[in-house]
């Protein structure tokens, strides 16, 4: 029987999408545990192949983890062809970057590799982050909810990302490569983790005092794992480090306070909190949007108060403001 972890679930209109010989192999699951191969590298893309087994209750695919770099440069090909093509829908792109986004999280967290590929990667899907937000908000904000993927630091990392860059932009911060390392910080900030004990945040029992320990070091891990890498931003690494640090000063590793956080850092300290509280994870309960920004504010001292006050403003508009203009 095969390992439930090895195979990941692809987006189908995404596959069908690509072109040419493939490079990877593409499975269904017949059941459980069984896999059986649909496609294998230098096949052609055929669609009647899948609705062939689409009829008899097959529903998605999937690749297997050793071919996961192969399936993410098809993606990336796909988003480059999209980009030059006016022709192809902003669904069709917002669904290829949400893929690529997706599956260079899966191989940090999941496959544990991390190199100057993830880098370039995450650093390409920020862009287009930022992209989409100048030409319509909506459909950045949308990249919250679109994703189909089970695992918490997937979905969190999306978030965290997106609330980033919105907030900075909310701030009045246009300077376009500031907004890269915040949404860039924000895809990558809790590396670390990928290298701590499996299942040591689990939020269903009550971390030993030892784990505790162990989480509060991520941020330096997540740090060093930047320096170590070719190509990783000096600026990113910075807030990777001080994504935890605290306004009046309570945080770690360091316990800086203030104007002495990376301005990236402090976006991202409120971008990774409200993140954590509204995105799903296993069973807790989730927080309303308003109530997690209420719980945030009881906390302020954790937060630079003007950022928050901006944040506020973004997820609950002034009506008189509104009304205003």
């Amino acid at each position: 029987m095969a390992n439930l972890s090895d195979y990941t679930q692809i987006n189908i209109e995404n596959f069908f999408s690509m072109e040419g010989e493939l490079p990877f192999s593409v499975y269904i699951r017949l059941s459980e545990g069984k896999y059986t191969k649909i496609f294998k590298p230098g096949d052609k893309i055929d669609r009647t192949r899948f609705e062939s087994y689409h009829e008899k209750g097959v529903e998605a695919l999937y690749i297997h983890k050793d071919e996961r770099r192969e399936y993410i440069a098809a993606t990336e090909r796909l988003v480059k062809k999209i980009a030059n093509n006016d022709n192809i829908t902003g669904d069709d792109a917002k669904r290829a970057i949400e893929e690529l986004t997706e599956q260079t999280i899966f191989e940090i967290y999941e496959d544990k590799v991390f190199d100057e590929h993830s880098v370039r990667r995450a650093s390409e899907v920020v862009n287009k982050y930022i992209d989409l937000m100048k030409k319509d908000i909506r459909s950045l904000v949308g990249f919250i909810s679109m994703s189909r993927k089970e695992s918490y630091m997937c979905r969190h990392s999306i978030a965290t990302s997106v609330f980033g860059i919105l907030l900075a932009r909310a701030d009045k911060q246009s300077n376009e490569k500031v907004l890269t390392i915040i949404g860039l910080s924000g895809l990558l900030h809790d590396i670390g983790m990928s290298q701590l004990p499996e299942g040591i945040d689990d939020l269903d029992r009550k971390l030993t005092e030892d784990e505790w320990k162990l989480i509060r070091k991520h941020p330096e891990i997540s740090a060093k794992m930047a320096l170590e890498t070719k190509g990783f931003p000096t600026e990113v690494g910075a807030v990777l480090r001080q994504h935890h640090e605290n306004w009046d000063g309570s945080g770690y590793p360091a316990g800086i306070k203030r104007e002495e956080i990376f301005y990236p850092a402090r976006v991202i300290s409120i971008a990774d909190s409200f993140s954590a509280l509204t995105t799903r994870r296993g069973g807790r309960a989730l927080y309303a949007p308003q109530d997690a920004l209420a719980l945030m504010e009881t906390e302020s001292g954790k937060y630079d108060p003007k950022l928050l006050k901006i944040f506020r403003g973004l997820l609950i508009p002034d009506k008189k403001s509104n009304s205003a203009a």
